[in-house]
């Protein structure tokens, strides 16, 4: 674990998925302060490119995805990654971070992965001594948040 700037490490991954989002032309925005994290900077990668990837691909066409968060008043930062797709079904909001877990069998099918992203960012945040969940109404997208340690 060291110290790792949450920024520049959210525009590295929005130049890595720059294809995938403009081929549905989503634009992605980060609205990240200056935050310093306690992390593993390869795992915490892991986690917010799983997070962003899920949220274009599950995202609607000409939308938006968000990368945001704050300062928490426990001394833990809180960030989030926000899409505007359909979202998910509150029957669902429970067991996507299940191993193998789909919410639309079919649709996961086309957009390809193996349903062990969301269960591989929970232990990772778990690892990180850190909580993640999800929000979301449906025809009006999820929105993801976790927490992490603040750098001392």
């Amino acid at each position: 674990l060291q110290p790792t700037e949450l920024r520049p490490l959210v525009e590295k991954i929005f130049s890595d998925l720059k294809p995938p989002a403009e081929n549905k032309n989503i634009e992605l925005i980060n609205q990240l302060s200056e935050f310093t994290a306690t992390a593993d900077v390869n795992r915490l990668e892991q986690v917010l490119a799983n997070l962003v990837d899920n949220a274009i691909k599950y995202g609607r066409a000409q939308g938006h995805v968000t990368v945001d968060g704050k300062k928490l008043d426990d001394g833990k930062l809180e960030i989030f990654v926000q899409d505007d797709g359909p979202g998910i079904p509150p029957e669902s909001l429970q067991r996507v971070f299940e191993r193998f877990y789909r919410v639309d069998k079919a649709r996961s099918r086309e957009q390809g992965g193996t349903g062990l992203g969301l269960s591989i960012v929970k232990h990772i945040v778990q690892a990180h001594d850190g909580e993640v969940w999800v929000k979301s109404e449906l025809g009006k997208g999820a929105t993801f948040y976790f927490t992490l340690p603040t750098a001392q």
